[in-house]
């Protein structure tokens, strides 16, 4: 009876456990995805609205990623960090048509010198850079200082783009005197 009793308890342990675990796992997917899912949104909202152009950094766990959104093409650099050294990049682009991606995609293998990896899947062209190509673009940036680097660029542009709006502005009301 006692060894019925204890393997009856071990076993309602292990399932008790087991119950935490699975619920404990979705948790963590949930959190892990809860990024990606914002990132999905972000992208819809900006395709929805038809942007001009839209550019964003997020740093999320050990990679910096960087969105840019123009003339209907999606740009997403992911750099992927080891402590403070970036390891890799990688870089996706989404075209509207599978005829701009191709076009895109014949260039990327013109400069395979600067590639590795190039992939073609229907409008998306994937490829990751190769080791002297990203280490020029990261070198000696921790993760969070080439996420402040792209911020900078970023509002840089945004100035810049305010500038321009302000000098057309300014140049249609002189033409209408």
């Amino acid at each position: 009876m006692r060894k019925l009793m204890l393997a009856v308890s071990v076993a309602a342990g292990l399932a008790a456990m087991t119950g935490c675990n699975n619920s404990g796992m979705k948790d963590v997917r949930e959190a892990m995805n809860e990024p990606m899912r914002q990132e999905r949104e972000f992208m819809d909202q900006a395709i929805r609205h038809r942007s001009p152009d839209v550019q964003r950094v997020d740093l999320i766990g050990n990679t910096v990623v960087y969105t840019h959104i123009f003339d209907g093409i999606i740009d997403v650099k992911t750099y992927t960090y080891d402590g403070d050294v970036c390891v890799e990049a990688e870089r996706v682009y989404t075209f509207p048509t599978q005829m701009r991606a191709l076009r895109h995609y014949r260039n990327a293998i013109e400069k395979a010198e600067l590639y590795d990896n190039i992939q073609l899947f229907n409008n998306e062209v994937k490829y990751d850079l190769k080791d002297a190509q990203y280490k020029l673009e990261t070198k000696g940036l921790t993760k969070e200082q080439l996420k402040e680097k792209f911020d900078h660029q970023i509002s840089k542009a945004k100035a810049e783009e305010e500038s321009c709006k302000d000098c057309v502005k300014k140049e249609m009301k002189h033409h209408k005197k």
